[in-house]
This record gives C-alpha cells, sequence and structure tokens, in this order.
C-alpha cells in the first residue's frame, strides 16, 4: 500500500470517529437535557436510601421582572416502607407573593420510592414587591414538609424546612436620564404574556347578544312612537249631492192645479190655467188651449176635478209632442 493509501486510509477513519462521537455527544446531550427533571430525583433516591424523607425546593425562573410569574417547585422524595406518601403534606407561605392558580400535586411510584411534587405558581403586584432600587434581592421563608413518622406515634407530626433558592427582581423602570433615553421608547418593560387571561364579569357573546337585542327593542319603540306621532291623512270630504232639479213654470202649474184647491187658491188656479193655455197653444193644440182659457176666465171658481183633468190632458200632449221631437223637452219656458 503506498503513503498516498495509507494517509487517505487513516484521514477517513478519522472523520468516521469524528462523526461517531459528535453522534454520541448529540445522544448525551438530548438524554440529559430531557431527563434535566427526572436527574434531581435520582440524586435524590440516592439520599433517600439513607434518610425515609428528603425534600428540594428550586424556583424558576431565578431572575424576574417586577410583576412576573413566578413557579416554585417543592419535590420530595419519601420511602414508603417508613412513610406512607398520603400523609405528606406540603405548604409554603412566600407573602406578600401570592399564588395565581391553587397547588399542583403531582404523585409518582416506583417501587418503594415515591416521588411527590408540588407547584406553586406566584406573582406579586403590590407595592410591597415594587424593587426600591434597579435590583432587589429575595430571600423566601423555607417550604415546610410535614408528615406522620409511625416510628413515634400515628399521630405526631413532623415538618422539615425546605430552603428555596434567591429570587433576583429587576424594576421595570429604567435608571437612564430623560435625555438618554430612545424617544420612540417607554421607559419601562414589561411582560404581558405572564398576566393572568382576560376575565369577563359576562360572557362577550353574551353581552353582544343582550345589546342587540335592546337595540332591536329601541328601534321598534322609536317606531312606534313615529308611527302614533305621524298626521293621519283625512279622507276626502264625500261630494256634496247634486240640488234637487228646479220644476219648470209649467210643472209647478200642472202641479198646482193637480193639488187639491186651497180656499184662497182661485187666483193662484186661473194663472196656472192661464199659463197653460199659453203653452199648449204654442204646441199647436188650439183646442185644448181654449179650454184652459175657458176655465180660467170662468165666472164661478175653477172646479178641482176640472182643473186635474186639464193637467192629464196637457201632460198628455207634452208626452206625445216629446216622442215625435225626441229633443227630451216639448215645452218652452214663458219669458
Amino acid at each position: 500500500m503506498s503513503g498516498h493509501q495509507r494517509r487517505l486510509v487513516a484521514g477517513t477513519a478519522l472523520g468516521l470517529v469524528a462523526v461517531l462521537g459528535a453522534f454520541v455527544v448529540l445522544v448525551l446531550w438530548s438524554r440529559g437535557d430531557s431527563g434535566s427533571d427526572r436527574g434531581g430525583l435520582e440524586g435524590e433516591t440516592a439520599a433517600a436510601s439513607q434518610a425515609p424523607i428528603v425534600a428540594t425546593g428550586t424556583l424558576s425562573p431565578r431572575v424576574v421582572l417586577f410583576g412576573d410569574t413566578l413557579t416554585g417547585t417543592v419535590d420530595v422524595v419519601v420511602d414508603r416502607a417508613v412513610i406512607e406518601p398520603a400523609q405528606v403534606k406540603v405548604a409554603w407561605n412566600a407573602a406578600p407573593w401570592s399564588t395565581v392558580r391553587p397547588p399542583e400535586r403531582l404523585l409518582e411510584v416506583a417501587g418503594s420510592t415515591a416521588y411527590l411534587r408540588t407547584t406553586f405558581v406566584l406573582r406579586c403586584l403590590s407595592s410591597l414587591c415594587v424593587p426600591p432600587r434597579e435590583t432587589e434581592k429575595v430571600d423566601f421563608d423555607p417550604a415546610l414538609v410535614t408528615y406522620v413518622d409511625p416510628a413515634d406515634d400515628e399521630t405526631t407530626q413532623r415538618e422539615i424546612g425546605v430552603p428555596l433558592p434567591q429570587l433576583v427582581v429587576h424594576t421595570r423602570i429604567g435608571e437612564l436620564e430623560p435625555s438618554q433615553r430612545d424617544a420612540l421608547s417607554a421607559p419601562w418593560r414589561a411582560d404581558l404574556v405572564s398576566l393572568p387571561l382576560v376575565s369577563y364579569r359576562v360572557a362577550p357573546g353574551l353581552a353582544a347578544g343582550i345589546f342587540a337585542a335592546l337595540g332591536a327593542l329601541l328601534v321598534a319603540l322609536a317606531g312606534l312612537i313615529v308611527y302614533r306621532a305621524w298626521p293621519r291623512r283625512q279622507p276626502k270630504p264625500e261630494p256634496p249631492l247634486p240640488p234637487a232639479p228646479v220644476a219648470t213654470p209649467l210643472e209647478q202649474a200642472l202641479a198646482l192645479l193637480e193639488s187639491p184647491a186651497a180656499a184662497n187658491g182661485a187666483e193662484e188656479c186661473r194663472r196656472a190655467l192661464e199659463l197653460v193655455a199659453d203653452e199648449v197653444e204654442h204646441l199647436g193644440d188650439l183646442e185644448l188651449a181654449l179650454t184652459a182659457r175657458e176655465l180660467a176666465w170662468s165666472e164661478d171658481s175653477p172646479d178641482g176635478e176640472e182643473t186635474t183633468a186639464v193637467a192629464i190632458l196637457v201632460r198628455t200632449r207634452i208626452e206625445s209632442v216629446n216622442r215625435v221631437s225626441g229633443n227630451g223637452s216639448g215645452s218652452r219656458e214663458p219669458t
């Protein structure tokens, strides 16, 4: 094998070793990252082999801004052969910090060992938590783990204190001079993601439906008021009845002749007979005209039967003339 081939084989072998090493490092890193939470518990398992109960406390994150959410975790490893896990209680008074929601308790059992994790989610927005300077270090009181030790007495409770690490709180307002600040940026910092979700006294959908119904009711009420207040259109007045047709002098004279004779109506009867005679004479009936004149100028007052008979003859004559002429009127009104 030549020297060139030896160098090529050696380089290839070194490359394979480098790739294999990188792969091993990647696998170990991923396993270490995913098992970081259990790593502490495994260490505590070794400690639990010496003591029946071991507890540790952690904070996440260790550095926060004012108003941020803080998560405190208390992990307890219990030897089930000595202590009953259900009788282990964890409490933590982190005043003035208050819990955002009730603590979460998680219990896992592996053989004779029990893993108890209690998680506290805290936040403080009061003036007691405002850093007097740009940065403040906060030391919390230890969390208390209480349990019943059967070795002493089942009614006697013991407790152990679990120290929590120190917390660093930064103010949200910078100490830069106004001249050194960015004119377009605010002098404070905020973490809106860590704040609780917006809550409503009434669901937005329900409130929108109620307001829509009230709006529709108000519109309907306004329409009703406008309808009631709008002036009504008065109906057109009915046209007056046509006046009664005025009777012609001839008709009046004939009606007078046909009516019963009044006590003082002789003169009116004579004038009516004279008018009838003139009209009949214009119609060409000289004989009937002569009869009417004789009755009008008789010495005695005209008799009712005679005047009625003359009126009937005159009407018959007028109707016959109208039928022949067809003009709708065969009489002439005297002037």
